[in-house]
């Protein structure tokens, strides 16, 4: 049988296991929000007339959730960063993508990916400044695009919930 297997294994056994609980809660962020829009709608339609249109808390929060996934998707090209030996890079996309999720406001995704970088810089003794300043700087949009694509919706959601007053 051919073991089908993403990403190779890390150098610590925990240390894999927390990417594998974040990447699951990073998918699974937009399905679990759409059943609280369906709970909260009390059967009222998702059409553009409905729950969306009405509470645009809601459809910030929505958004939001729909930019998990991708995040997810990222944390997963970090893992593989991590088993191919770019520790540095891998250590700067992880640090992006936790400034993202701090301007998104999600507690999952601050605590999982704050305890992913501060685990990491233990097991591969690497501070994510001294990542930062270890990386060339031309690769920068190469190897950390989709980090800085996050943080710009990020900034996006942030903004809407300042204007809706939900932030700070």
């Amino acid at each position: 049988m051919m073991d089908l297997q993403l990403t190779a294994p890390l150098k610590d056994a925990k240390l894999n296991r927390y990417f594998n609980i974040l990447k699951l809660a990073l998918v699974l962020m937009p399905f679990l929000c759409l059943g609280y829009l369906t709970i909260g709608a009390g059967g009222a339609s998702l059409t553009a007339d409905g729950v969306l249109a009405g509470n645009p808390a809601m459809a910030v929060s929505f958004l939001s959730a729909m930019i998990q996934p991708y995040a997810a998707w990222l944390v997963i090209l970090a893992e593989r960063r991590l088993a191919d030996g770019r520790t540095a890079w891998a250590l700067v996309n992880l640090t992006l993508l936790l400034v993202a999720e701090l301007m998104l406001m999600s507690t999952v995704g601050v605590i999982g990916l704050g305890l992913i970088v501060w685990k990491t810089g233990r097991v591969y003794a690497l501070r994510p400044a001294a990542a930062f300043r270890q990386c060339d700087k031309r690769q920068f949009v190469r190897e950390a695009g989709g980090s800085v694509l996050v943080i710009l919706l990020a900034g996006l959601c942030l903004f809407a919930m300042c204007r809706l007053g939900l932030a700070f």
